[in-house]
């Protein structure tokens, strides 16, 4: 891949209609203010990219991400007290949450590559995105330990609310209030993790099957598949029926259909 933007504590490289963007914030990736901003300006550039399907978000270190910057809480606390402490990081929350609810609205479709730890925001980061592939390695840790460490549930970037969704209400709540991490085999059991891989392959899996979804169904096919499943599943069946009746025949209309439909009736018409 050809680097595209490499700005520390992010790098973003593109290849095949597929964007990947690096975590490289030594020493476990941790969401400072410098990496949210980094998000932040990727989300505001991919947006934009007509020619980008897929991105993947992955980490060069050990970690996928330990979640909030203990560095800056502390030296934080040092200059202006616990509660200034308190308003700051609701503020650094607030960028971060919106990151996350930018992630799940965006037109192509977002993989968190897992081949290291994934804790607190970090999970809450990975559980945003569209779909999570894990490394395989028992060492590894997936969870959110906020009850445990502050009393606090796992809601900074909103991740109770992808918990949910992902696992359903009652799993959620106890994984939430357990506060105890688990490995990627058991993530895959739970449904916070939808494929598991050889450990250290989980980002060439993903951007492996991020390049064949944005060869066959492109920009227009991803955001409709995700609008549709995501935007109906809560919804009564009828109205997501309606729904997904006006996505499916503007997808048809605007995307790749024309070109499936041409090779599809050239290799199979003769046989019939």
């Amino acid at each position: 891949m050809s680097d595209h933007v490499s700005t520390a504590p992010l790098t973003v490289s593109e290849s095949d209609g597929v964007q990947t963007w690096i975590l490289a914030n030594e020493p476990v990736n941790a969401l400072s203010p410098e990496l949210l901003d980094g998000l932040s300006a990727a989300i505001d550039a991919v947006a934009e990219r007509e020619d980008v399907a897929g991105v993947v978000l992955a980490s060069e270190l050990r970690v996928f991400s330990a979640g909030a910057d203990a560095a800056w809480m502390a030296r934080t606390i040092e200059e202006v007290g616990v509660d200034e402490l308190l308003d700051r990081f609701n503020a650094s929350m607030d960028q971060f949450r919106d990151i996350c609810r930018r992630l799940r609205e965006l037109p192509v479709l977002v993989i968190a590559a897992i081949d290291g730890h994934a804790l607190a925001g970090g999970l809450e980061l990975a559980v945003a995105c569209d779909l999570r592939i894990a490394g395989d390695a028992e060492k590894v840790q997936i969870g959110v330990p906020e009850m445990d460490l502050f009393g606090a549930m796992p809601s900074g970037g909103g991740g109770v609310q992808f918990l949910a969704r992902l696992m359903g209400p009652a799993a959620a709540l106890e994984f939430v209030l357990n506060a105890k991490p688990v490995s990627p085999a058991r993530a895959r059991e739970l449904g916070i993790v939808e494929r598991l891989v050889p450990a250290g392959g989980a980002r060439e899996a993903a951007e492996t099957f991020a390049a064949d979804v944005a060869r066959k169904a492109g920009r227009v096919g991803v955001s409709a598949a995700k609008r549709a499943i995501f935007g109906g599943v809560h919804v009564p069946l009828a109205d997501a029926l309606a729904y997904d009746h006006e996505i499916h025949w503007a997808a048809m209309r605007e995307g790749n259909f024309r070109r499936g439909a041409g090779a599809f009736a050239e290799k199979f018409g003769s046989r019939a």
